[in-house]
């Protein structure tokens, strides 16, 4: 592991250094090479040229949607930049949260919105969508928000709504769907949030829920059907950065991990999976990004103020500082970290 963490700490990467020396090395946030990492994240060259595309009211991209487009609208950001360990109480990242929360709580348990012309939303959606509250609400523990009313209740709804198999689905509640089996992508991302948050803070029935998930994954081993034994997605063999809402072999590993599950004998197969793409020099690849996956978006005329539906290849909007996030099939800083995250949990 030596290896990898001199080399991570080379990557004149700071946010990279100061979660290294964290995670890794488990260095206090008062340790001053600690503390000086974290206070450069901001001026980093891809972070800084995010802040810089932040309106002056907290968001991104369009005022009145926080979720739409992908990726440029604010919460996608604000996930970002919480994965890349930029602080908290940096003012723009609180006027950030603070818009996200208020325009949130104002799309009551229809969010996120869709964006169709005549508005007609009825029967649309009655609930919240796990993936992204599990997301949000994660970030915003991050970003020093665990306390405050408005996240616990993301926390408390996500316990409220968990389905009988133990995990979540974002197809819950739109246009009346009777979905029973969960979502591997719609229960890691409440996972996410809860390993995030620390236990004694977790809402009632909080830990069964956890547990629940949990069990949800490991029974199908992380990957694979849980009748067949196949692998359910070839694609969440890859190792990803960033991963928004995704799926893959690592982000579930660092997710059962950080819950106290590396041990179960469930995890064997992904882990031996992971411990397999480890290069000679130590580190991680980057092997395929989900960015360009989503092949439809709501986007906004901005002639006629107009959303509409766009169900075509390219519709995805990405920033540019996803190009500075890794080259698909080189060594990559971001895997390499989680990888650590991991094997650290496992000592």
């Amino acid at each position: 592991m030596e290896k990898s963490i001199k080399w991570l700490l080379t990557q004149e990467n700071p946010g990279i250094s100061y979660l290294t020396l964290r995670d890794i090395q488990s260095a206090t946030e008062n340790d001053p090479e600690t503390r000086s990492y974290r206070d450069r994240i901001s001026s980093f060259g891809p972070v800084r040229a995010l802040l810089d595309e932040q309106h002056s009211e907290g968001h991104w991209g369009e005022p009145d949607d926080c979720y739409w487009p992908k990726w440029t609208a604010t919460v996608w950001p604000l996930i970002l930049l919480a994965e890349m360990g930029m602080p908290g109480e940096h003012p723009r990242i609180r006027r950030a949260c603070e818009y996200f929360l208020k325009t949130m709580t104002g799309q009551d348990r229809s969010w996120p919105p869709q964006k169709y012309p005549d508005g007609d939303l009825t029967g649309y959606r009655s609930v919240w969508e796990p993936c992204v509250t599990g997301n949000m609400a994660r970030t915003l523990v991050e970003f020093g928000y665990g306390d405050d009313p408005r996240v616990r209740e993301m926390f408390e709804w996500l316990v409220k709504y968990q389905l009988p198999d133990g995990g979540w689905n974002c197809e819950v509640g739109e246009w009346g769907k009777d979905v029973c089996h969960s979502s591997f992508m719609s229960t890691v991302e409440p996972l996410w949030a809860f390993s995030s948050l620390e236990p004694g803070m977790w809402p009632k029935g909080g830990r069964e829920a956890v547990a629940r998930a949990c069990e949800f994954l490991l029974m199908h081993r992380l990957y694979k059907s849980d009748h067949t034994g196949r692998v359910i997605n070839e694609e969440w063999t890859h190792l990803h950065f960033p991963m928004f809402y995704f799926y893959d072999i690592l982000h579930g590993l660092r997710v059962v991990t950080a819950l106290g599950f590396g041990q179960d004998e469930r995890t064997s197969d992904s882990l031996q999976l992971l411990l397999g793409k480890r290069s000679r020099d130590e580190t991680w690849p980057l092997e395929a990004s989900f960015v360009n996956m989503p092949r439809w978006n709501f986007l906004k005329d901005p002639a006629t103020g107009v959303w509409s539906e766009a169900r075509r290849p390219g519709t995805t909007i990405v920033p540019k500082i996803y190009g500075g996030l890794g080259e698909v099939g080189r060594a990559n800083p971001w895997t390499t970290l989680n990888a650590l995250r991991v094997l650290k949990r496992l000592e």
